[in-house]
């Protein structure tokens, strides 16, 4: 079987396209730029293709540098998964699945499931991964996760999703502010303080959607902060208020120092989802894991909001 590029030229195509510069790729590899431009231009020797064209300081790949980058970076996931389940094949293990949970980063239920899902599934490792938080959809058609639990509503294709649970966006706001109090808000209460969010894109079916649009109002101040985490932090301080998963962020309102108030008289309920590629059958270990955290959330479902 002929082959003309070997693990190495795989690996400069991957540190090409994730680094922001030559040197930065050449440092991740662990060799001189003037190596890195030597390593390019065997790979096109070999291919008979150009694989990036000059871009400034830069390098902007050719259509067949992205092909053959998108295939180097699933190659190179594909080796790495294998490395871990041979490595965790002394253990039993024989499948580990990459999870992550979309925009959050929310475990506080991970130390309760992992006992269980380790009892049940023996033969399946599971591994958090946060890099695909900001991005999970990407992260999935890469190859960089295997599953993601996500709110998001409107999919792209090629994925499947089963439903776990059911939640609500709720407005965060610090002990002792005015609306802590409230039974409920409207878009009319958000016009006094800043809004802190993690992204100012509108995402179908959120706040924008269901509370901004149909009432025709708009914070006169919105802050994008991109970090939930940042922005609890800073409603505590009285810098904002904000809406977030009353589930995702549960173990911060048991702080005392951030109260949850139901957005919208009926609530803005959501639906979180784990989601996975298309194609993958049932006995597919992420399949596998679907419905185990099906069986979880039925059995111990989130605490709700207060009515």
């Amino acid at each position: 079987m002929s082959r003309y590029l070997s693990l190495r030229h795989f690996e400069m195509l991957v540190s090409v396209e994730r680094c922001s510069s030559m040197a930065d790729a050449a440092r991740s590899l662990l060799i001189t730029p003037s190596a890195l431009s030597h390593r390019i231009r065997e790979a096109e020797r070999r291919l008979g293709v150009q694989l990036y064209e000059k871009q400034g300081r830069n390098l902007r790949p050719t259509q067949a540098g992205r092909i053959l980058t998108q295939t180097a970076e699933r190659i190179l996931e594909d080796i790495e998964q294998s490395e871990r389940v041979a490595i965790s094949s002394s253990e039993g293990i024989r499948h580990v699945v990459r999870l992550s949970v979309a925009v959050y980063a929310a475990f506080h239920w991970l130390p309760n499931f992992l006992p269980w899902f380790r009892k049940t599934h023996p033969g399946i490792e599971i591994e958090i991964e946060t890099e695909g938080a900001q991005s999970p959809f990407d992260a999935l058609f890469k190859g960089r996760i295997d599953l993601v639990i996500s709110p998001d509503s409107v999919l792209p294709g090629q994925l499947d999703a089963v439903d776990l649970f059911e939640d609500e966006l709720v407005a965060v706001v610090p002990l002792g502010h005015a609306l802590a109090k409230r039974k409920y808000v409207n878009g009319n209460d958000f016009l006094n303080d800043p809004f802190l969010t993690y992204s100012l894109v509108r995402q179908p079916g959120y706040e924008a959607d269901r509370i901004w649009t149909p009432e025709n109002v708009l914070p006169p101040r919105e802050e994008n902060i991109g970090s939930v985490e940042a922005i609890c932090e800073l409603v505590k301080a009285g810098f904002g208020i904000s809406i977030l998963s009353h589930w995702a962020i549960h173990p911060q309102f048991q702080s005392g120092k951030l109260v949850p108030v139901r957005a919208t008289q009926d609530g803005l309920g959501i639906t979180w989802r784990a989601i996975t590629k298309s194609g993958s059958g049932s006995d597919a270990s992420e399949a596998i894991l679907s419905k185990a955290l099906v069986d979880w959330f039925h059995n111990n479902p989130p605490y709700g909001i207060r009515a």
